[in-house]
């Protein structure tokens, strides 16, 4: 057998030991910056800000679309045990004229000028859903004008029919009003439809005045403190 030499081998054991510390320092530090990593990522993701919504502006504009679904106007006749109505809405009048004087033309100029009010239903709906998203109040402020504007032109739109309706018995002179005649009641007025679009146009203008609030952005880091 050969001659061991000590020297070499201690040596050779040093620069072992020195490659194993150097192997172990560099996966220490490779694991450290990728935690940091890690954890920068992590804290931009909590600074993020989180999109709000104006959930008043949203339900208003729910309102409004089921709005269109239901009369906006109607006439009930009752008497002698039983009762009919004639509703008008957004689509068109009824299948039958009611029982009173001018009903043809009454009716027809009814449904003649309400697809513009339709219009502008639909218009005032797409700005509030839209504005409730928006920062700023441009958009969510022309939703509540052309909601006023649609409630405002269908009732003067009833209100220009009934008074020129106004001849004799049977006469509509107002929006909303009863009368009777020879046993016979007609009770006449706004019906779901338009009260549903009106609670909607009262729920912009309130969401209008929280809307900078509602609609205020903030961290998720904020957000799990106030969970927390």
């Amino acid at each position: 057998m050969g001659r061991i030499d000590y020297k070499k081998l201690t040596n050779l054991n040093g620069r072992l030991r020195h490659l194993r510390i150097s192997c172990f320092c560099q996966r220490r530090l490779i694991s450290r910056l990728t935690l940091t990593v890690q954890c920068l990522g992590w804290k931009n993701s909590l600074t993020t800000p989180l999109p709000r919504v104006n959930f008043l502006a949203v339900i208003a504009g729910i309102l409004a679309l089921v709005s269109i679904l239901f009369p906006w106007w109607g006439i009930t006749a009752t008497g002698f045990g039983g009762s009919t109505s004639s509703m008008w809405g957004l689509f068109g009048g009824p299948s039958h004229n009611p029982d009173i004087n001018n009903a043809s033309s009454f009716s027809n100029t009814i449904t003649a000028y309400t697809p513009i009010v339709l219009v502008l239903v639909l218009l005032s709906t797409a700005l509030a859903v839209a504005g409730s998203f928006a920062p700023r109040l441009r958009v969510l402020l022309g939703g509540l004008v052309t909601s006023i504007a649609a409630l405002v032109g269908y009732a003067a739109l009833i209100g220009y029919t009934a008074s020129n309706n106004c001849q004799g018995n049977g006469c509509i002179s107002s929006s909303t009003g009863s009368e009777s005649i020879f046993g016979v009641t007609l009770t006449w007025g706004f019906q779901l439809g338009f009260y549903l679009f009106t609670a909607a146009t009262i729920l912009v203008l309130i969401g209008l005045v929280f809307h900078e609030t509602l609609t205020k952005h903030r961290s998720r880091a904020e957000t799990s403190k106030q969970n927390a």
